[in-house]
């Protein structure tokens, strides 16, 4: 699953209790990637009795990742957001502050079956099982349906799939422990695919387990299909990697036929 993260580092996070057919709040440009989400159907419910829908706003770039939440009349609002300008940082000062973890969990089914089924079932687990069942959000697309339960953690843009209840429960306890569970790791949006594969070796060569990213840079031309990582461990040594990019016919999408895939892979 490694390298299979999206790219983003400002993630905006548009409540939406009444469905998702309004694809053109959905979308991605200048590092900002905008989805939709749900909560339970109390929260649901609660929204519309409000009258107005929570966003939230996360900067997952930078050593103090943050999140923040606000208020808006309805989710069409957001269409004219100028994500250009969040970019510059014109989210600065947007609602207030959230200091507690939220997980969304993909269940985006018009987009794939199986995150519909599979990812709406987990959350209801979730919903049911946990005392802080309103930080988990259902979500639009997260991309690596093929790895369904797929999930996002904010503020910090990590990625994980191939989730079941206890897996997932370990994303939000552990990430109060300034923790990331290695195993269903997908990457960090705030880094590129190669970085995201050199990353997530260095942490299953290594046991690193914490909610940052490991500092990644690369050196070569991608078009040329190789390039050098070097990663900086915690210890304050750096481990030196080849990455290789191939191209495989992979199922990406639940019930699609399958269609070739880019994906980089360490080789020494």
């Amino acid at each position: 699953m490694a390298g299979t993260a999206p790219r983003a580092d400002l993630w905006v996070v548009v409540e939406h209790p009444d469905g998702w057919g309004d694809a053109a709040l959905a979308r991605a440009t200048h590092g900002v990637r905008v989805v939709l989400a749900r909560g339970s159907r109390a929260d649901c419910a609660r929204a519309r009795a409000e009258g107005r829908v929570r966003v939230w706003v996360a900067d997952a770039s930078g050593a103090e990742p943050s999140l923040r939440v606000g208020h808006v009349r309805d989710p069409a609002d957001v269409a004219g957001w100028d994500l250009a300008v969040l970019a510059g940082g014109g989210w600065r000062g947007w609602g207030r502050p959230e200091p507690e973890p939220l997980l969304l969990v993909c269940a985006n089914g018009r987009r794939d079956r199986c995150c519909g089924h599979a990812g709406g079932r987990l959350a209801d687990e979730l919903w049911a099982g946990r005392a802080d069942a309103g930080r988990v959000l259902t979500s639009t697309h997260l991309g690596g349906h093929r790895f369904a339960p797929t999930a996002l953690l904010l503020p910090w843009g990590v990625l994980h799939g191939r989730l079941d209840l206890p897996a997932a429960d370990a994303i939000l306890d552990q990430a109060r422990a300034g923790r990331t569970p290695p195993a269903t790791l997908r990457g960090f949006s705030t880094s590129a695919a190669p970085a995201q594969v050199a990353e997530a070796h260095a942490r299953r060569l290594t046991g690193h387990a914490g909610l940052a990213p490991l500092p990644v840079a690369l050196a070569g031309d991608p078009a040329d299909g190789r390039l050098r990582a070097r990663v900086a461990l915690p210890t304050g040594a750096a481990l030196d990697l080849a990455l290789v990019r191939t191209v495989v016919d992979r199922v990406a999408s639940c019930g699609r036929a399958a269609q070739p895939v880019e994906h980089w892979a360490v080789v020494d």
